[in-house]
C-alpha cells in the first residue's frame, strides 16, 4: 500500500490541475521567421527591407538579419508591411508575437494615432479569413511608435485570438502605418505564429491523481 501524507496529495494534485490548466505551445509556424534567408516566405509590400548586422544602426535581435520598413511618403495613409498566412479551423486559439526595435539615428516620432498622437506606428496583426477572403475576425496590438525607447529590443506580448466559425486561413501581418510624412524606421525580427494545442482537462487531472491512490 502507498503511504502518502494528505499534504503531500494536496501538492501533488495542485501540481497536475497547474499542469493541465496551463497551454501547450506547437511549434512556430512561419517559415523563416528571422529572415535569415531575406524575405522567403514572406510577402512582402510598400517600403520593406532585409538588412543585415551594422551597429549601431542595425542590431540583430538574434542572428544576422532584420526586417527593416518605413513610411511609404505617398501623401496618403501609407502602409508598409510583409505577412504570411496558413490553414487554420474554427475553435482553434492562435498567438502572434515579434521583437521590435528603432535606432536613435533613425527613430521613429509621435505616438501613433491608437495613443491620440500624429506620428507613425507598428503594429503586429492576426486576421482570421473564410475562404481565404473575407476577414471574418482580427486582433492587434502597437509594438512600436515615437515613445517607445530607442536602440532597445522590445520582447512584445503575443496577441492571441480564437478562430470564429467558418474560417479557413490564418493571416499574420507586421505593418507599419503612416497617416502623414513622419519618417522613421522600425526593425523587427524572431517573428512567432503559433496554433496553441490544449492539454487534458482539470477533470481528467484529477482522475489520474485519483487512480493513484486506489
Amino acid at each position: 500500500m502507498r503511504l502518502v501524507t494528505t499534504l503531500q496529495r494536496l501538492v501533488f494534485t495542485g501540481a497536475l490541475i497547474a499542469v493541465a490548466a496551463a497551454p501547450v505551445f506547437a511549434q512556430n509556424v512561419l517559415t523563416n521567421p528571422g529572415f535569415e534567408a531575406g524575405f522567403t516566405g514572406w510577402t512582402v509590400f510598400g517600403n520593406s527591407f532585409i538588412e543585415g548586422a551594422n551597429p549601431p544602426a542595425v542590431v540583430p535581435y538574434a542572428g544576422n538579419n532584420i526586417a527593416k520598413f518605413f513610411g511609404t511618403f505617398s501623401g496618403g495613409f501609407g502602409v508598409s508591411g510583409f505577412f504570411q498566412s496558413y490553414p487554420a479551423a474554427p475553435g482553434e486559439l492562435w498567438s502572434l508575437e515579434s521583437k521590435s526595435r528603432h535606432f536613435s539615428g533613425d527613430a521613429m516620432q509621435g505616438s501613433g494615432i491608437p495613443a491620440g498622437g500624429n506620428g507613425n506606428w507598428v503594429v503586429q496583426k492576426l486576421i482570421f479569413r473564410a475562404n481565404g477572403v473575407d476577414d471574418i475576425a482580427s486582433a492587434e496590438s502597437t509594438i512600436l511608435d515615437g515613445t517607445f525607447a530607442t536602440d532597445t529590443w522590445f520582447d512584445n506580448a503575443p496577441v492571441l485570438l480564437v478562430a470564429p466559425p467558418t474560417t479557413t486561413t490564418v493571416w499574420a501581418f507586421l505593418l507599419y502605418l503612416q497617416p502623414a510624412f513622419d519618417g522613421g524606421a522600425a526593425q523587427i525580427d524572431n517573428v512567432t505564429l503559433q496554433k496553441i494545442q490544449a492539454v487534458p482537462s482539470k477533470k481528467s487531472s484529477w482522475s489520474r491523481v485519483k487512480s493513484l491512490y486506489r
